[in-house]
């Protein structure tokens, strides 16, 4: 089985997140901001931290989904892909994108509901059940990450305020703070129901500590 990277692939900019709706965009609490780091107070850092967490988790979603997802719902995502591949135009594309990852979700969400999946899960291979594995504590290290850069950014948005010289980034900013508090929820609502049905499938589940641990190489 070959799991296609590609969510991170269609992605049109590094604030174009087509996850954001697809997770949901929640109230962003007000948080204190996390000490140290090159992003505490760099805008373009603080952004390539965020675009690793959003593509971190678009793969690893897209992992699990090809694990758990039915022929029927893994022929439409190939054809939602196939859409996506043929279009140009960005704002289009990140609509496209946005609908295949709320898709997607939704399947892996149903999916662990259904206790065929535990069964189905328990007769997996061992190379599947360690894809299984690291894909979903990527999925959990990538919403870590997303949810403690989230005080970093509100910090950098008001700091920014002040700086005529950075209120161009100033949108680019807001936006990544809205997309990584989604993601950061999402993860959350997503790892309530996965882990319990991979464990009932004799699945070792680990699960990141920190958001500074370091992904793990998931592929078949």
């Amino acid at each position: 089985m070959k799991m296609r990277l590609s969510l991170a692939v269609v992605v049109v900019s590094l604030m174009t997140c087509g996850t954001a709706g697809a997770w949901g965009v929640p109230s962003i609490p007000g948080v204190a901001l996390l000490g140290g780091g090159a992003s505490a107070g760099d805008p373009d850092a603080f952004l390539l931290k965020a675009r690793a967490s959003e593509l971190l988790v678009n793969k690893s979603a897209e992992q699990l989904f090809g694990l758990v997802a039915s022929k029927e719902e893994q022929a439409k995502a190939e054809a939602q892909q196939q859409k996506i591949d043929a279009t140009s135009d960005a704002k289009e594309k990140e609509a496209l994108v946005e609908e295949k990852v709320t898709s997607e979700l939704a399947a892996i969400t149903n999916a662990s509901a259904n206790q065929k999946l535990a069964a189905d899960a328990k007769k997996w291979d061992s190379n599947k059940k360690s894809l299984a594995a690291k894909a979903l504590f990527n999925l959990a290290l990538g919403g870590k990450m997303a949810a403690d850069l989230v005080p970093q950014g509100q910090s950098l948005v008001s700091s920014l305020k002040s700086n005529p010289m950075m209120l161009a980034k100033l949108g680019s900013l807001y936006e990544a703070v809205k997309c990584l508090g989604g993601i950061g929820t999402g993860t959350v609502k997503i790892m309530k129901v996965i882990p319990p049905v991979f464990s009932a499938a004799n699945i070792e589940v680990k699960l990141p500590t920190s958001s500074a641990d370091t992904p793990q190489v998931a592929e078949l």
